[in-house]
Formats: C-alpha cells, sequence, structure tokens
C-alpha cells in the first residue's frame, strides 16, 4: 500500500471515521467554516484536530469616542501613541479597524493594523490638508 491512491484512500477512511464520531455542533462547525481540521504530527502538544476560529470581539472602547479623538489629534506620532495607550489586543483593535470602517489585512501584526487605523484616520486627513493650502506668494 505504497501507492498515492492507496494512502489517500486509507487517509480518506480515517478521516471519515474521525468526523462520523464528532459532536452535532462541531460537524455543523466544520460544514460552515468557523471549525477547521489540522494535521498534529507526533510530539506536538496540540492534540486537538477541531479548532473553532475565534469571532471578533467588540473593542472595549467606543469605537465614536476613539474616532473623535482621533479627529482631534493633529499628528501621526501622536494617534499613533494614543491607539498604543488604549492597550487593545490585536483583535481588539481588528474590531475598532471594522467599526471604523477601515479594512485591514487579515495577517496583519499589531503595529500593521495601528498603521492601518493611524493612516486612515488622521494620516489621510492631515495629506489631504496638505495638498489643499494654497503656496505662499513668492516676492
Amino acid at each position: 500500500m505504497t501507492s498515492p491512491a492507496d494512502l489517500t484512500h486509507a487517509v480518506l477512511l480515517r478521516v471519515a471515521e474521525f468526523i462520523r464520531a464528532l459532536p452535532a455542533d462541531q460537524l455543523a462547525a466544520l460544514a460552515d467554516g468557523t471549525a477547521k481540521l489540522e494535521i498534529a504530527g507526533r510530539g506536538r502538544a496540540r492534540t486537538t484536530t477541531a479548532t473553532r476560529t475565534k469571532a471578533s470581539a467588540p473593542p472595549p472602547v467606543q469605537p465614536e469616542r476613539v474616532r473623535e479623538e482621533l479627529a482631534a489629534i493633529g499628528d501621526r506620532a501622536a494617534a499613533g501613541r494614543y491607539l498604543e495607550d488604549l492597550k487593545l489586543t490585536v483583535a481588539q483593535l481588528r474590531a475598532l479597524a471594522k467599526e471604523l470602517g477601515i479594512a485591514v489585512p487579515s495577517k496583519a501584526t499589531k503595529p500593521a493594523v495601528l498603521h492601518e487605523i493611524v493612516q486612515w484616520t488622521v494620516g489621510r486627513r492631515l495629506d489631504s490638508e496638505a495638498i489643499s493650502r494654497p503656496t505662499p506668494a513668492r516676492v
């Protein structure tokens, strides 16, 4: 049983046996995509193969309050410090960005999420003001 077709058949039989033994809620989660199967090799500490993905928790701060505070801040560095002082986790920052209408890449790190929020709230406003400002008259 060394041909790829035979190995595939054997693996699929074992996966089917495993899935057949799952509780209804885990099976439903697999079906709708909120859970996934993982391969756990020997020596790995993780023993569960069905894991549920976390739903994004609402941020512990009010998005409108954050929007107002960021609107009052006049530079990118201060806006970054303000967001860092909120001490939000990456998931909370992602939820905040979503509430603010800011798209964030799914694999973005905490500094990248912070940068995106600052860029799309304070940075764009500052850029717009700089472009709109009339040039001084030359003498």
